[in-house]
């Protein structure tokens, strides 16, 4: 496969994930009464979370299995945007902005977008210092 088809395919996944994260979060911040705070805080972020992990959960028999090594980049940038996005629409960080709901929500897909770029075509930012050294 091409590497332009690998990138368009890429961008129509992570576009369709940030839409379930941000469904799932925003539904789950209605759904979920407040407790400590003004607004639900845990709930909708581990719902969105969950939502755009790609299913790294199912079937439920393999529990907690897919995260002993780590999170993978797909859960971690979930993880990140949910509680971005749900933070962004209900503290003071979204007060006065036009469409704060739809904002979030392109700036989330770019960083999904971004990441799963990055991830598949194998970039890095690691620097690889070559030492020549002088055999005696």
């Amino acid at each position: 496969m091409s590497k332009i088809v690998k990138v368009m395919l890429i961008i129509l996944y992570e576009t369709n994930r940030a839409a379930v994260v941000v469904k799932l979060t925003y539904a789950a911040g209605n759904a979920i009464a407040p407790s400590l705070f003004s607004f639900a805080l845990f709930g909708p972020i581990m719902c969105g979370t969950v939502g755009g992990c790609g299913g790294a959960f199912m079937p439920m028999s393999k529990g907690l299995e897919p995260i002993k090594g780590g999170l993978l980049p797909p859960m971690m940038t979930a993880f990140v945007g949910a509680a971005m996005f749900h933070l962004y629409l209900n503290t003071g960080m979204g007060e006065g902005c036009v469409d704060a709901k739809s904002k979030a929500h392109v700036c989330m897909a770019v960083f999904f977008i971004f990441v799963g770029v990055v991830d598949a075509l194998g970039l890095s930012a690691k620097k690889t210092v070559v030492v020549k050294t002088k055999k005696e």
